[in-house]
């Protein structure tokens, strides 16, 4: 029988209706045990991921203005901290790929379940498992395999060098593969890239 999995959540969104749904959805999943900090202010959210390490923060993209998860990651106690998106209306594509996932408002129970479950199943799973790649550096891993330099892919993704280099160096960290070519293989066999689009 497996074992509950323990997360301490952040929920940070204005409109109490949103907040309190996605709370009580969170807290009758089945298999999942949380403690949830519900935030309303840009001030609170930095205190709480400066004090408290935290799994993940599910927040509204536009709180506090335009919101940066790179940014607020560097300052996090959890440097792995993972960060949903709440999807109101239809985020665009440049938007979603700064986030690990994204809740949308109509997201049943079980579908809300699911994708929580699957981010941390493998980083909460056994010690020799290796840990999932974030939508983000799934991007990267793509980008990589494909010839694309770090400037690149900087340009591409709207993103600093550093931050670019500093993915690189989570995935090689996480994967263990520290070669172009075992990338290539990884990004082949888990279906980011297909064959045709790599040169040779």
């Amino acid at each position: 029988m497996s074992e509950d999995l323990r997360l301490k959540i952040i929920i940070a969104e204005t409109a109490p209706v949103v907040m309190e749904g996605f709370s009580n959805c969170l807290k009758k999943i089945h298999d999942l045990r949380t403690h949830i900090f519900e935030i309303t202010t840009k001030k609170k959210l930095i205190e709480t991921v400066n004090n408290t390490e935290i799994d993940l923060l599910i927040i509204n993209p536009t709180f506090g203005g335009i919101f940066n998860p790179e940014e607020l990651r560097k300052s996090s106690l959890n440097r792995d901290l993972k960060v949903f998106a709440i999807e109101m209306g239809k985020l665009s594509h440049q938007i979603l790929a700064l986030y690990d996932d994204h809740l949308h408002i109509t997201d049943d129970l079980a579908a809300i379940g699911e994708k929580v479950k699957r981010l941390f199943h493998s980083s909460k799973g056994e010690n020799e498992e290796k840990e999932t790649l974030s939508a983000r550096e799934r991007e990267i891993v793509s980008y990589v395999v494909k010839g694309f330099t770090n400037q690149e892919i900087a340009d591409k993704l709207f993103l600093s060098i550093h931050t670019v280099i500093t993915h690189r160096r989570n995935i090689a960290r996480k994967l263990e593969i520290h070669s172009a070519t075992g990338l290539t293989i990884y990004a082949i066999v888990n279906k980011i890239v297909d064959l045709s689009e790599i040169k040779l």
